[in-house]
This record gives C-alpha cells, sequence and structure tokens, in this order.
C-alpha cells in the first residue's frame, strides 16, 4: 500500500460518495486506499461510507465514538493508515483531488510535507465574497507575522507527507488546535515544505463547520505556537484569563465602595481585593487546576490556603495602592482636595493588580495545587523547547509549474 487518502468527516452524508468517486478516478493509475474517519455524525455519514466500503475493497471507515475533533480524527487516522504515505482532505469536495498526483510526486521527489495551495501561483478560492476573502487574509496574515511561517497558505487542512514523520511527533502534537498541520510542521520541523496550486471550490452539499469556537480555537493555538505562547504555559493563560474576570470584578466592588462611602481609604482597596480573590479560587478550582480539582474539605482548606498565598500579592497591590494615593496626594491634588478622583483609584488598584499576578501564579501553582506542578512537568518533558523556531526554519519551495 502506497497511499492512504484520510478524510476526517462530520455530516457529510451527502458528499462523501461523490468524494470517493473524485478522489478514485484522480489516483487511478496510483495504490491507494480511502479512509473516512467519522465522528459519529448524526446525519450518519459513517453509516453511508460503512456502505460504500462493502462495494469498493480500497474504501475503509473508522467510526470514532469519542473526543471529537479535527485534529484527533486525522491523528488517528494516521495511526489507523495501512499506506507509507498518508493525504490529508476535507470530504466536502472542496478539495480538489485532481492535484493528488502532483502532490505525491514532490513528496517522492524530496519534500516533507506538500500543501495544497490557494495562494501560490495557479491557485483561487473561486466565489468567495470579500467577506470570506478578508477573514481568509486575516488569518493567513496572523499566522504569518504571529508564528514566522513562510508558507503562502499556512491555513490549508490539505497536504500529504510521510506517515512516519506524523507518527514521530504524535505524542507532541496539542490536537485541540484549529490547523493541525501548523501542530505537525512546528514539531517536525520539515527542510522542505511545497505548494501545489489548486482551485478552492465551493461546498456541494451540507453546511461549512465555521464557528465562533473556530476562531477562538485558532486565535489560542497561534498564541500557544508563538513566542510568547512558547513562554506561557497553557496553564497560565488560563490563570491569567481568570485573573483578568478578578480585575473586572476588584474595579467594580471598588467603584461601588468609594460611591457609597465617598472615601478612598486603603480598607476599600483591601476589601475589593478579598472579593476578587474568593471568585478567582473559584474559577481556578473549577477552570485553571481542573485536573487537580478541590472538593469537600478540600476546597475550604484549599481556599484558606489560597487566601494565604495570595496575600502576598493581595499585599504587594495594597501596599501599591496605599503608596500612590499618598504620592498622588501630596503633588497632584489641588488645594481643598482631599481625595483622588474614582478613575485615579481606580487606575493604582490596576498597577497593584499587575505587580502581584505573577507573584500569584507561581506560588499558588506550587503550594495550592501542588499536583498540578508534576503533570506540567511530564507534559513539557513531550513538547519541543522551541516549537516556532522550527517553523522559522521551513524552506518553502513552489515547483516550477506553479511560479
Amino acid at each position: 500500500m502506497k497511499l492512504t487518502v484520510i478524510s476526517p468527516t462530520y455530516n457529510e452524508a451527502a458528499n462523501v460518495a461523490r468524494f470517493v468517486q473524485e478522489t478514485s478516478v484522480a489516483l487511478a493509475a496510483i495504490d491507494y486506499e480511502i479512509l473516512i474517519v467519522d465522528d459519529n455524525s448524526p446525519d450518519h455519514t459513517w453509516l453511508v461510507a460503512e456502505e460504500i466500503a462493502r462495494r469498493d475493497p480500497r474504501v475503509r471507515v473508522l467510526r470514532r465514538m469519542e473526543n471529537p475533533g479535527l485534529g484527533p480524527s486525522i491523528i488517528d487516522g494516521v495511526a489507523a493508515a495501512k499506506g507509507e504515505i498518508v493525504a490529508c482532505m476535507d470530504a466536502d469536495l472542496q478539495h480538489d483531488p485532481g492535484i493528488l498526483p502532483t502532490m505525491l510526486e514532490n513528496l517522492l521527489r524530496g519534500s516533507a510535507v506538500v500543501v495544497g495551495s490557494r495562494y501560490v501561483d495557479g491557485g483561487d478560492t473561486t466565489e468567495w465574497n470579500w467577506i470570506r476573502r478578508l477573514e481568509s487574509w486575516i488569518a493567513t496574515k496572523t499566522a504569518q507575522v504571529c508564528l514566522g511561517v513562510k508558507l503562502k497558505d499556512p491555513m490549508s487542512g490539505y497536504f500529504v507527507m510521510r506517515r512516519q514523520d506524523v507518527l514521530a511527533v504524535k505524542s507532541q502534537l496539542q490536537t485541540k488546535g484549529f490547523k493541525i498541520l501548523l501542530e505537525i510542521i512546528a514539531c517536525l520541523r520539515p527542510e522542505v515544505v511545497t505548494e501545489i496550486p489548486y482551485t478552492f471550490r465551493p461546498r456541494i452539499a451540507g453546511t461549512s463547520k465555521m464557528s465562533s469556537k473556530v476562531v477562538v480555537q485558532y486565535l489560542l493555538q497561534i498564541l500557544r505556537l508563538s513566542p510568547i505562547g512558547r513562554r506561557l504555559s497553557g496553564r497560565f493563560v488560563k490563570f491569567a484569563v481568570v485573573g483578568g474576570s478578578g480585575v473586572v470584578v476588584n474595579l467594580v466592588v471598588l467603584a461601588t465602595l468609594v460611591k457609597v462611602l465617598r472615601s478612598g481609604d486603603w480598607r476599600l482597596s483591601a476589601a475589593s481585593s478579598l472579593v476578587a480573590a474568593t471568585s478567582n479560587y473559584i474559577l481556578n478550582n473549577m477552570w485553571t487546576f481542573a485536573d487537580a480539582v478541590r472538593k469537600g474539605r478540600r476546597f475550604v482548606v484549599g481556599y484558606f490556603t489560597y487566601l494565604i498565598v495570595t496575600g502576598v500579592g493581595l499585599a504587594v497591590a495594597t501596599v501599591s495602592y496605599a503608596s500612590m494615593t499618598w504620592a498622588f496626594k501630596r503633588i497632584a491634588l489641588s488645594p481643598g482636595e482631599l481625595t483622588p478622583s474614582t478613575m485615579a483609584l481606580m487606575l493604582f488598584q490596576l498597577i497593584g493588580i499587575a505587580l502581584g499576578t505573577f507573584a500569584n501564579y507561581e506560588l499558588n501553582r506550587s503550594v495550592t495545587w501542588p499536583t498540578a506542578v508534576k503533570q506540567e512537568v511530564q507534559q513539557l518533558q513531550l513538547v519541543p523547547a522551541t516549537p516556532s523556531a522550527a517553523i522559522d526554519q521551513i524552506r518553502t519551495e513552489q515547483p516550477e509549474a506553479s511560479r
């Protein structure tokens, strides 16, 4: 077996038969199999594919019952593939199977990864309106600028590579990312990536999987693979998000107390920080450290541990607030003014919060949720030290015909 075409599907029952037919015609002169990897589609795509497989021995079906998603589907498909080479493409007929022989030829000539590209000479997106084109341009430029990607079409989900190369980096891939190609390239560090032009065709049937959730997943993936993301663990990003919600709680409570009590006393800052700390503990326990969650009695003990540990950050925030308020009163206030404006007080509080955040994170991950640290260490042993640096090293080539 030379080539396995892997197509992850979800609700593509109306497309899968034509996809198999067109792909089979394109690969008539090649030793191949088609592997439909379906996430237990409600429209029974898997059932339609199984019926096709009964008539065509070159078609197989992998029905996945858990851990749904494009990335996990592709990785499971690669693991189940019988071919030495794997091609990943959608079953919605937007990826043109006619270029598969050319992609395979370029791989056999020495490319490590061959990508179907809409944006090299000869490629096109046909009937896209200006909004869709703008969205794609923004997504593409985001990847190119933030990751240093030299690919003209880093958003492509259409690519061919050697199966052993994917398996070599399988344990390093974080498959929740929107574009598995970016993950593979970051971990594999290929010497040569070739782009083959094709025309991105209109969807024949079904609906697009694009959604706000997908956009968020893509942005988080870009952040994680970027130079900034390399220095920040996913857990710290969650901690920062929770901290951001705590900032809102903190400032709202402070503004309310200042307005009601008509005072800028430091104790109002302390009370606001305490309310925010309680909110942060609950959210961090439920989300940031969900793998080391505290329940029952341990939840209560953890809460007081959290307060003690975050006392460092609370102290930093409160002392900073008091110092800036004191200095402001003596330097900036006009004669007769007793208290800085509410906006000035909120700014002082915000600066204090920022100064205490990093200390809070480091102390809490090692004291309040210590079991999470061991899991982080194990994960770090599997992840490349500089994933985006690998992307920087990519040398992209296009065949002469596409230039």
